[in-house]
């Protein structure tokens, strides 16, 4: 037996030892994946590591920049700190509230409307209103409370921001106070519109009227209060837009880069950004700004022109009078400057801001449409409405407290009822 027992041993060991030694394949696998999952463990800590500190880094930038932006603020809040300053509010009770109450409202994004981008949005508060009306919302417009529709001579006004009535109250725009004027001591209850939208130049202008009246509306006068946004839109530098956030509008409908990214304009460290290179980039030189001055400006008033044409046939078409005007701006004229009007006039006037080479242009651009006015005819020039007015007008360049807009719709009342035939106007 033990014999039996030693030689199955020896036959077991002559069989092993004539086969090869097998390999333990799940250790080496683990050999081999261990330095693999040990560098893809590294490589993960390090980008986790990486995007946390962006994440951080980013935060404590943003926070920076919205710290320094609320002690310098940037020029769009400057803008309002300025409006807020202007001598027109002195003694308003109710100027407080309705700068609470603007401050709210533009803080509200727009509203798309087709084909003309934006229109004006829904907005209900004690001294700024956006009521419904035919095919979207309109500012309050202060009309005699007798006033029907089916009595009333039916007026529609257009324009921009000064037309819509930035920086006044329902009762202080300038329908409103064209309304009051129109209505006294009249035959006939005058009813005002007003279809100013901020932002607007002529070119939406006139696709509104078009929609107003496809849709019914039937006005016996339109008239249209341009000029400054018209002139902005061919500013320099850089080559004219044909309407306000054209290039994020622009961007988008080509699938840019700069579209897919647009949402980072809105954080304190671009806007600070892109302040600060604005600061330090001055635009081309002056004796290139001037050669391309007069193209510029040759532009504005020939689009300005000839959208008061297409205006002229509507008008001849659907039967109404057509009255157009082109607004003041406070660089221009013979007006006696108050001291916060001199100081808005002379902003950045010691060196060649983007904003002063754009102020300059605008300035010349109203030289050229007096004359254009005086020659041919089609518009009114209103530029030197308040070459003898003493008292404050202006909250900005361009935008009028209620006293202006009250002497902007006396002068417009007046050259109505001396001029009841609009066939040259």
């Amino acid at each position: 037996m033990a014999n039996l027992v030693e030689h199955e041993r020896s036959h077991s060991d002559g069989r092993d030892s004539s086969n090869p030694p097998t390999i333990d394949t799940q250790r080496v696998d683990s050999r081999i994946a261990s330095p693999v999952l040990r560098f893809l463990s590294r490589c993960s800590f390090g980008l986790g590591y990486t995007i946390v500190t962006l994440a951080v880094l980013a935060s404590l930038l943003e926070c920076a920049s919205r710290i320094i932006c609320s002690v310098f603020p940037l020029t769009r809040q400057a803008q309002l700190a300025d409006q807020k300053e202007s001598p027109v509010y002195e003694g308003a009770e109710w100027a407080r509230e309705f700068w609470r109450e603007e401050d709210l409202r533009l803080a509200k994004s727009r509203t798309y409307v087709p084909f003309r981008l934006w229109g004006v949005p829904e907005w209900h508060s004690n001294y700024i209103n956006n009521d419904a009306g035919m095919g979207g919302f309109l500012r309050r417009t202060i009309n005699p409370s007798n006033c029907g529709q089916s009595n009333s001579v039916n007026v529609w006004t257009f324009g921009g921001s000064t037309m819509y009535g930035v920086g006044v109250p329902d009762w202080a725009t300038m329908p409103s106070y064209l309304a009051r004027e129109l209505n006294t001591g009249g035959q006939n209850c005058v009813l005002v519109s007003n279809f100013g939208v901020e932002g607007y130049a002529t070119d939406q202008e006139l696709i509104l009227l078009e929609e107003q009246l496809k849709a019914g509306g039937r006005p016996d006068v339109v008239i249209f209060y341009d000029g400054l946004n018209d002139s902005m839109l061919q500013c320099p530098p850089g080559p004219p837009t044909p309407h306000g956030a054209y290039g994020t509008i622009k961007s988008r409908i080509e699938g840019s880069l700069s579209a897919r990214i647009d949402f980072l304009q809105k954080s304190y460290a671009v806007r600070l950004a892109a302040e600060l290179l604005a600061r330090f980039h001055h635009p081309r030189s002056v004796a290139f700004l001037a050669s391309e001055e007069q193209l510029r400006i040759k532009s504005v008033i020939f689009k300005y022109e000839a959208n008061m044409r297409l205006a002229r046939a509507l008008a001849d078409a659907y039967k109404f009078k057509l009255y157009s005007f082109w607004q003041p701006l406070l660089t221009y004229g013979h007006k006696p400057l108050v001291p916060f009007e001199q100081r808005m006039a002379t902003a950045d006037a010691s060196r060649l801001s983007a904003d002063n080479a754009c102020l300059v242009m605008m300035t010349a651009t109203y030289s050229e449409a007096k004359r254009r006015a005086i020659q041919d005819g089609t518009f009114v020039f209103l530029g030197g409405v308040f070459d003898s007015t003493k008292e404050p007008v202006y909250i900005d360049q361009g935008h009028l407290g209620p006293r202006g807009n009250e002497l902007v719709a006396q002068a417009i009342a007046n050259y109505l009822r001396d001029h009841p035939d609009s066939s040259r106007h």
